[in-house]
């Protein structure tokens, strides 16, 4: 059971909610983990049609492969063009990340001679790594895509800690500097890429202007983890506490209150969608160790009406770019297993789609944090009408799946393998 025990620790958080919630006797649980931790054979990525450079873009898959690599894909996985092929022990891909144009992509590399931030376009043309003194493990370009800000460890007064770092691509040998540290870190870009609004330490919430100037919001902040920034850049979300209660807060964007828009105890985790009219939140209970676990509302802005989306225990939730349908996770049985399900809201009701056992990179680096992912990191297409994720079905299949919204219960298609996926911006 130790050993069990160690396992899901490397899960992180979903993978702690896996113990809490099973129910299982320690056998059935060590099965369970050492399933979700299997990942599919390096020589399943040498069937897959390997094409010359991508000419376009637009509405591409970007894909952490089930062997290291980093590959674009098209939306009917056709197409699959490799941006690595060198991924190896020795070698390691991770973070991918679309600049908001689609026009380049960013992620961090992890060798011999250290850790590296690489920066190249779409089609692997005009290349450029630089050395770090840690290694990325979240990446966010600026909303002008001239600019990106990434978070990685880092030591304070040599005791460890996280760091807010800030890259110019264009700066030569000052291209990266660091802007804040502390521990947790999470942060939002404003829409006009000129100010970065950060939550540090579960307790600062604070606005730090590029040039240096900081700007301090709320000293006691409530539990949460990301704030977020509105598309307009008038307004900010976030959490504040005080003796008796705490609140989520819609402000101007110099931090004075717009509206409480809701109140809760214990956690909340929250995303605005896009047109700035409804956010979505769950608020989790104090004595859950899960970090988002809990019924799915959503809230309007203006008129503080609150809907229940859901009461099925959802552990991550996003709009999507048209803001008008908003996809979200729930705890399933995958077989005899506890896996999830997507289901997706469209303002009047919900659609229920696959069932799946996400992958473990999936499980373990992008669900726990799914908050500040959906700033940055895409499962919708451009077009609102379909999402991706990684997984495995209830048949056992993995890889990386397209699920379209065109029926109920419609199955996904496989794209072909891959442990993580995010869809181009444009």
């Amino acid at each position: 059971m130790d050993r069990v025990l160690w396992l899901l620790r490397r899960l992180g958080t979903a993978g702690l909610l896996l113990l809490l919630l099973a129910g299982c006797n320690p056998n059935t649980l060590r099965n369970q983990v050492q399933q979700l931790l299997v990942r599919p054979s390096t020589a399943e990525g040498l069937t897959q049609q390997q094409t010359s450079a991508p000419l376009d873009s637009r509405n591409r898959i970007l894909v952490q492969g089930a062997d290291g690599n980093l590959y674009i894909v098209s939306k009917d996985g056709k197409e699959r063009f490799a941006l690595t092929t060198d991924a190896s022990l020795r070698r390691a891909y991770s973070q991918p990340t679309w600049s908001p144009d689609a026009m380049s992509v960013a992620w961090s590399a992890l060798g011999r001679s250290g850790s590296e931030l690489v920066i190249s376009r779409f089609d692997g043309t005009d290349r450029v790594a630089r050395e770090v003194p840690f290694l990325p493990f979240y990446i966010a370009w600026s909303p002008t895509g001239d600019q990106l800000a990434y978070l990685s460890n880092w030591q304070v007064v040599d005791e460890p800690s996280m760091a807010l770092r800030l890259v110019n691509p264009a700066a030569g040998e000052d291209a990266v500097k660091t802007i804040a540290a502390g521990a947790p870190f999470y942060f939002a870009w404003a829409p006009d890429a000129s100010r970065l609004l950060a939550h540090i330490e579960n307790e600062r919430v604070e606005v730090y202007e590029l040039g240096g100037a900081v700007q301090s919001l709320a000293i006691s902040g409530g539990d949460f983890s990301a704030p977020q920034w509105s598309s307009s850049g008038e307004q900010l979300i976030y959490a504040v506490a005080d003796e008796s209660t705490q609140r989520l807060l819609l402000t101007d964007a110099a931090g004075q209150p717009l509206e409480t828009l809701t109140d809760f105890a214990g956690r909340v985790t929250f995303a605005l969608s896009g047109d700035g009219q409804q956010v979505a939140y769950v608020a989790t209970e104090p004595n859950v160790a899960a970090g988002t676990l809990g019924a799915l509302y959503v809230v309007d802005t203006e008129t503080r009406r609150t809907r229940e989306i859901t009461n099925l225990p959802t552990l991550a939730f996003y709009w999507s770019p048209d803001s008008q349908k908003l996809a979200y996770l729930t705890l399933d049985r995958v077989g005899n297993r506890l896996g999830m399900r997507w289901s997706v809201w469209d303002g009047q009701r919900s659609r229920q789609y696959a069932r799946f056992l996400p992958s473990n990179e999936l499980q373990r680096n992008y669900l726990p944090f799914f908050d500040q992912y959906a700033q940055s990191h895409r499962i919708w297409s451009p077009a609102s009408d379909a999402f991706v994720f990684a997984g495995t079905l209830a048949n056992g299949e993995s890889g990386v799946w397209v699920q379209m919204l065109s029926e109920e219960n419609m199955p996904p298609a496989n794209i072909g393998p891959g442990v993580s996926a995010t869809w181009s911006p444009q």
